[in-house]
């Protein structure tokens, strides 16, 4: 029996998307839990080194003492934190929203998915800059969400984008693939652009494809979580 691409499409696409989400939420939720693991076991460590030492460990006594649900949080994730170099975090906050930018043009670009789209812009769909000025609009949107978050208390890292890699140890090749995502996602965002251009035809597979790219930058993205929690829980 011959095989509708239609119908495929109709149903590769909302399996994809669901993927896509369950990734975003599961690498968010582990990532937390992660950190609260280690959290924990230094927190227990801590307090059975003063214990030993019979309270002689004034410094971090103090710390416990002075604020136990604030400060003495921020100084375990101060030694949990692996630096990781000003240009590796620049590469992954840019592809962070180099990720958001191609989410954003997949979904957003054409009313085929949501019902609200950059094409009911009247005025900014016709100009020759209008994918480039929401691309960029997108990606000033979320570098200010980024830094929004970045100046969080220090207690709060968790939730920091720009700390996301700073408390796991990565291998060059991990680095390198999330370096790569940058150049995978521009291949996304043309290939959405291509939807857009053609609109309001439908290039299925180009839907597709960009889609797939954004499910494999995202497990990418988040796979020093990932890769954490597996190895925890063996």
């Amino acid at each position: 029996m011959d095989i509708d691409i239609s119908t495929l499409m109709s149903v590769l696409f909302p399996a994809g998307t669901m993927l896509l989400l369950l990734i975003l939420f599961f690498g968010a939720l582990l990532h937390i839990n992660n950190l609260y693991k280690v959290l924990n076991m230094m927190d227990d460590l801590q307090h059975k080194d003063i214990e030993i030492n019979d309270g002689s460990n004034n410094n971090l006594k103090d710390s416990l003492d002075e604020d136990s649900k604030g400060g003495y949080k921020a100084l375990l994730f101060k030694e949990m934190t692996v630096p990781q170099g000003m240009n590796f975090t620049a590469l992954a906050l840019s592809s962070w929203i180099m990720f958001f930018v191609a989410l954003a043009y997949l979904y957003l670009l054409v009313p085929t998915v949501l019902p609200f789209s950059y094409m009911s812009l009247g005025e900014l769909a016709s100009s020759d800059f209008g994918f480039a000025i929401f691309g960029l609009a997108v990606a000033i949107l979320f570098a200010s969400i980024i830094l929004f978050l970045d100046k969080l208390p220090e207690d709060y890292r968790e939730f920091k984008l720009t700390e996301l890699y700073s408390f796991y140890s990565l291998s060059k090749r991990i680095k390198r693939m999330i370096g790569m995502t940058v150049v995978a996602l521009c291949i996304s965002i043309i290939l959405s652009a291509h939807i857009g251009t053609i609109y309001p035809a439908r290039s299925m597979s180009a839907e597709l494809f960009s889609l797939m790219i954004l499910l494999a930058s995202a497990f990418i993205l988040f796979l020093p979580v990932y890769k954490e929690a597996w190895e925890a829980g063996r």
